[in-house]
């Protein structure tokens, strides 16, 4: 399957998260609308001009149903993440995970909880890394 066009909007990645929630079949743009308009002011045409552009970017893939179209994600999740987590490190640290990593640490962000967390990973890809 071919790669989405283009990056996505905050506004973008908000349906994409209420498509992933959704069940397998998907979510129709009425509960895309309903889901979104529980935390903030959106018009339904609003969200019918968002997804329609998903859908020809490659990011949703829409079928009929019997309640009407529906679309569902044509990438995982955790697949989106990794993308949209290296375009902002190569966009905002040239590419260097740890100059972002740094970035976290000097502004405080990170929690103790979450230092030990990275320590673990790094830990872990550390022991499953062949050798130069």
């Amino acid at each position: 399957m071919p790669d989405p066009v283009g990056t996505l909007t905050a506004a973008q990645h908000e349906i994409l998260e209420v498509v992933w929630d959704a069940d397998a079949l998907g979510a129709t743009v009425a509960e895309i609308w309903e889901k979104i308009g529980r935390h903030r002011h959106v018009t339904r045409t609003t969200v019918l001009n968002q997804v329609d552009r998903l859908e020809k970017r490659g990011w949703l893939k829409r079928y009929e149903h019997a309640d009407g179209f529906r679309y569902v994600a044509k990438q995982p999740r955790q697949q989106v993440a990794s993308g949209l987590a290296l375009e902002f490190v190569n966009s905002f640290f040239g590419g260097s995970a740890s100059e972002l990593v740094m970035s976290l640490l000097g502004s405080k962000q990170l929690s103790t909880t979450e230092i030990s967390k990275l320590k673990a990973l790094l830990k872990s890809r550390l022991s499953h890394r062949k050798p130069e």
